[in-house]
């Protein structure tokens, strides 16, 4: 024995042996390796009471994806020039995490689905196309991997990686999640070389499983896995979660809201992207959280219309204030590329009269997708009519509609507010 302790190259759990493929142990356990790139990727390897590949004779079938998960392929179509606002999706059956499945959004690399599971699952998946992105919107439970248990809640991302074998034990109470499959790649970290590792969030907060739940047990366990739009079940007659140990870095784990600490500046507004949290091949996330609001810069977002993604905002909590009213918790927008998008009448009024707080208390999860993406049959279903008529106070309101003196009104502005200064700067004195 060493005289000290010491880290090892990599994380590792439980019992294992000296290194990968090597050393007496390998041969009383069963190694697999789980590995993108080839063999030259990212890579952790589960050390098993049993092969992996033990599955029974004569069990294994491709399953009817229409009938499995009906809404997991919602038909596509262009989103066009049209914004939406789309209301809780509320299944008509009671069904599982991935029975349960709605496609909403999608581009050549990410799609958004939905689901709102609630029936436990009496099998386990794996997605062997895409590592899945969860935010749990609604609801608490355990993400059983082989790797161990995550524990989540309200307020949590869950990341499970590509070909990661797992089940969702629900918690008591409503559940719902907003999901993104990413087929090119997994989820980075963002960060950016003016603001460093730890705005807007680092990766200490990130929560790796550490407990192993080793499983002996014997019987008939069923996998499910999906591969592009073709599902397999295959039977084991062993527990998929007789793992002993294992060592890697290619793991799940997860990722509280709570945990991000946003970027704000008192004299400028912060776009979008600098909320960003995650990077995806084709797609970025971004939460909205609870900050401080800009001081003298503008404090709600400017209009803009975004000509290279389609932008989706969904509500999780709170009063979000460029909405003006307009949207509830659990709802989300999407405003397609290149129509001009922004604060509603109500907001910019408020902005306009300096009615501003201190505080923003709202959390919204963003999602952008490059294009060209899709909208699905399923959200054209959730969308609510008129969102489109809730700017139309700028053509009524006469504050906002057309003066013959407008332009000679703005120019008096200009004129008297040529000197103005920030109050928050350095001075001379």
């Amino acid at each position: 024995m060493d005289k000290y302790e010491y880290w090892s190259g990599v994380p590792e759990v439980g019992i294992v042996p000296r290194a990968p493929h090597a050393g007496p142990l390998i041969r009383e356990i069963y190694e697999q390796e789980h590995g993108r790139g080839g063999f030259a990727g990212t890579v952790s390897h589960t050390y098993h009471l049993y092969p992996p590949n033990n599955w029974l004779p004569g069990e294994t079938r491709v399953l009817d994806g229409a009938v499995f998960a009906p809404h997991w392929e919602s038909p596509l179509r262009p989103v066009g020039g049209t914004h939406h606002a789309l209301r809780a999706h509320a299944p008509a059956a009671v069904a599982d995490v991935y029975r349960g499945m709605a496609r909403l959004v999608a581009n050549a690399s990410v799609t958004m689905s939905v689901t709102a599971p609630a029936a436990p699952m009496d099998y386990f998946f794996e997605h062997d196309s895409a590592t899945l992105v969860y935010f749990v919107h609604q609801g608490a439970g355990t993400l059983e991997t082989l790797f161990g248990p995550i524990e989540y809640r309200k307020g949590d991302f869950l990341v499970v990686p590509k070909g990661i074998i797992h089940r969702f034990e629900l918690g008591a109470g409503p559940h719902y999640y907003w999901v993104y499959e990413s087929v090119a790649g997994d989820p980075q970290k963002s960060e950016s070389p003016t603001t460093g590792q730890f705005i807007p969030h680092s990766r200490s907060d990130y929560k790796f499983p550490r407990t192993l739940d080793t499983r002996n047990e014997s019987g008939r366990f069923e996998v499910i896995s999906k591969v592009g739009t073709t599902y397999t079940r295959r039977l084991h007659p062993t527990h998929p979660f007789d793992v002993v140990g294992w060592r890697g870095e290619y793991l799940p784990y997860r990722f509280s809201v709570e945990d991000v600490r946003p970027l704000v500046a008192d004299r400028s507004h912060v776009p979008p992207s600098g909320h960003t949290v995650f990077m995806l091949p084709g797609c970025y996330l971004c939460v909205f959280t609870v900050r401080s609001v800009e001081k003298e810069g503008m404090w709600l977002p400017f209009f803009h219309k975004n000509l290279d993604y389609l932008e989706t905002i969904g509500y999780h909590q709170g009063d979000f204030f460029s909405r003006g009213g307009v949207i509830r918790e659990g709802m989300m927008t999407l405003h397609p590329v290149g129509l001009p998008h922004g604060p509603q009448p109500g907001a910019l009024k408020a902005f306009m009269d300096d009615k501003r707080g201190d505080v923003w208390r709202e959390v919204a999860i963003m999602a952008d997708f490059a294009n060209p993406a899709q909208v699905s049959e399923v959200a054209l279903g959730l969308s609510e009519p008129g969102y489109m008529d809730s700017w139309a106070a700028y053509t009524t309101d006469p504050r906002f509609t057309y003066s013959p003196g407008r332009l000679a009104e703005v120019r008096a502005v200009a004129d008297r507010l040529a000197g103005a200064r920030d109050a928050l700067r350095p001075t001379s004195d």
